[in-house]
């Protein structure tokens, strides 16, 4: 009888055994589903913020009546259909410092690329302008022509490369200069047009390869009415022939002329034209509610339009930078 007693009880010890194996492999289990899990909480999150970032700049509770910022979810304080250069980039626009450092490290790389030799004729400088990139006119144009030399191309799509890349959203400004010597050409009777057409071939080049906005950029021939050295020595004649492309700052953009719309536009009657347009329409639609939950934070009614404008304008200057990036990594393989 003992012997029978002793061998049920091992029986029963190998039974709570495999019980207590079987509950340590649900336990495993049960694990890899919680960490599979946690390695799905950074996506989720992410979703959760873009979620709330569209809905934040993209309408509600500001206005009365409606769910959020603006009067209607979906909606731009400016039409999908405007010009998409009238506002400065909110990035850009309020911080100057931050302009002036991206103007040093252009001026930076500029002058690392000529150090390799890579940019031959180019010379950098920054003043109250903005960031000016000096092109000497023999090394990029003939005696006499408006036509850019093609080996001038790989200095100027470097260039380019490094405008399009931290200046889009900047307004960018090209000047034609000569010297006092008068042109004898029929194409060009003076050097007013000869400096202007120059001008206007660089911008041709960046705007066809860089596919910069038109809008931000303007075309001057000065001719040899701002020379930076005396015209009584050949050195001083080929210093004063040059093109400089300006990138403007910020506090400047006001002082360019800037598109006004087209002539559809111009000749709508006022009850047709978009109501999201009207921004003073907008602000006077402002709740009781809505102007206490601003009260203390610093901000206004103009800030908050100003900041969906800004991230509709920054979203689309991100997706063009991304199309950029792919079209030069196509090129590249």
């Amino acid at each position: 009888m003992g012997k029978k007693k002793r061998h049920a009880e091992e029986h029963e010890n190998l039974e709570r055994w495999l019980v207590s194996y079987a509950d340590f492999i649900t336990l495993l289990f049960a694990t890899f589903v919680v960490l599979y899990a946690l390695s799905q909480l950074d996506l989720a999150k992410f979703k959760d913020l873009k979620v709330s970032l569209q809905r934040a700049f993209s309408g509600s509770t500001v206005i009365q009546g409606g769910d959020g910022v603006l009067e209607k979810a979906g909606e731009n304080v400016i039409s999908q259909g405007a010009d998409n250069t009238s506002v400065v980039p909110f990035f850009e626009h309020m911080q100057a410092k931050a302009e002036e450092k991206t103007f040093t490290e252009v001026k930076e790389k500029i002058e690392e690329l000529k150090g390799k030799n890579e940019l031959e004729g180019v010379d950098t400088r920054i003043d109250e302008r903005g960031l000016v990139i000096n092109l000497v006119d023999s090394l990029f144009f003939n005696s006499g022509s408006a036509e850019i030399k093609k080996q001038a191309y790989p200095a100027l799509r470097k260039i380019g490369y490094s405008l399009r890349e931290k200046f889009a959203d900047h307004s960018i400004r090209v000047e034609g200069h000569t010297d006092n010597i008068p042109i004898q050409s029929s194409i060009y009777p003076s050097n007013w047009e000869l400096s202007s057409a120059r001008a206007s071939s660089v911008i041709r080049f960046m705007i066809g390869n860089f596919d910069f906005s038109k809008a931000k950029f303007s075309a001057l021939g000065y001719a040899d009415s701002v020379p930076i050295a005396l015209n009584d020595s050949l050195e001083g004649r080929s210093k004063n022939r040059r093109v400089e492309i300006v990138v403007l700052r910020n506090r400047f953009v006001k002082s360019e002329p800037r598109k006004l719309g087209n002539d559809k536009e111009k000749h709508k009657k006022p009850e047709e034209k978009p109501k999201q347009n009207n921004k003073n329409d907008k602000v006077g639609q402002i709740s009781e509610a809505a102007k206490k939950l601003m009260q203390g934070t610093g901000q206004t009614i103009q800030d908050v339009l100003l900041y969906q404008d800004s991230y509709d304008k920054e979203s689309e200057r991100l997706a063009k930078e991304l199309e950029l990036m792919e079209k030069q990594v196509t090129e590249k393989h």
